[in-house]
């Protein structure tokens, strides 16, 4: 019965004050656009104007309030854009836009990390490169979909374990979800009801993890030819009530519930004349220097692999 009356007086607010439809991302100016998985306009605007970014800071209400509302009410209507290349940290992307687009770069089935449970934002970075250096002379769209600051969180290490961060229940809405918040915050999330959570610590790794995929932002703004546009596919709810006289809360990003913080997304807007030219030559560097990074990375693995195989010899030995 209480799920029953919840979700009257969700569709009658949604009527009420349902913040319009949403943009349609396909129709508006850009050649490169960024989506930040899950990101709130309040605090992507607190970043902007802490490292004073490039470009001018606006927001626009999304079409969804999760990733797949989002991505059916952008490409629903089109049977299939042959300008658009989709490099994506998102599994729903491969799901829901299959036959749609151009080609969709699927980094979550390369460069899943298990220890951090993500696909870090350095992966996405890599492969937004050599996309754009692919298609440097042609006439494609770039969308680059970046996990965070999606769960899960990170401690202030900017490292994950299994259990860090929250786990996100993205099938079903739960409204009398067991609710548990410990050291590791760990909360069945969405919620929605009357009953307040705690949401310091969710806050704290949320912003955490916006922090980290931020520079790699930074980076593809500088380096990626013609304009470019970073936004996200919908915002994050910490308890924001439906509507101010009704004491029903929100947390995550539950469909169809469109209240300020779920659709009001960044809009940031960078011009080719408000960065440095950049050439192919640029993008063959980036791409040059990341995999000298990379192979560094995988001597000092291969190195420290066989050091620990040498010293199990050792003990096996003596024993």
């Amino acid at each position: 019965m209480l799920e029953e009356i919840t979700w009257f007086i969700i569709k009658f607010i949604n009527k009420l004050k349902s913040y319009g439809d949403g943009i349609d991302i396909l129709e508006e100016s850009w050649d490169n656009i960024i989506i930040l998985d899950d990101c709130r306009y309040d605090f992507f605007k607190e970043i902007f104007t802490k490292r004073k970014m490039k470009g001018e800071l606006e927001f626009r209400m999304s079409k969804g309030t999760d990733t797949p509302s989002f991505l059916l009410g952008n490409f629903e209507n089109y049977s299939k854009l042959n300008n658009i290349v989709y490099v994506t940290a998102n599994p729903f992307v491969d799901k829901l836009l299959k036959q749609k687009v151009y080609k969709i770069v699927s980094v979550w089935k390369y460069c899943w990390d298990e220890r951090r449970q993500t696909v870090p934002p350095e992966a996405v970075y890599k492969y937004a490169l050599i996309v754009a250096k692919k298609y440097y002379y042609s006439d494609k769209r770039i969308i680059i979909h970046f996990l965070q600051p999606h769960s899960p969180y990170p401690n202030g290490t900017g490292e994950t374990k299994p259990r860090d961060g929250m786990h996100a229940i993205i099938s079903e809405i739960k409204f009398n979800p067991k609710y548990k918040l410990d050291d590791d915050y760990y909360v069945h999330w969405p919620y929605i009801g009357p009953k307040p959570l705690m949401v310091d610590k969710l806050k704290l790794g949320y912003m955490l993890n916006l922090k980290l995929v931020i520079p790699y932002v930074e980076k593809l703004i500088d380096i990626l030819p013609g304009k470019t546009v970073v936004t996200s596919d919908h915002g994050e709810a910490f308890g924001e009530k439906i509507h101010p006289f009704i004491p029903i809360r929100v947390y995550g990003h539950p469909q169809g519930i469109r209240i300020p913080v779920l659709v009001k997304v960044p809009w940031l807007v960078v011009e080719p004349d408000e960065k440095e030219p950049k050439s192919i030559k640029d993008l063959e560097k980036e791409l040059a220097r990341i995999r000298s990074i990379n192979r560094q990375k995988f001597k000092v693995n291969e190195k420290q692999k066989l050091k620990a195989k040498i010293k199990e010899l050792k003990l096996k030995k003596k024993i």
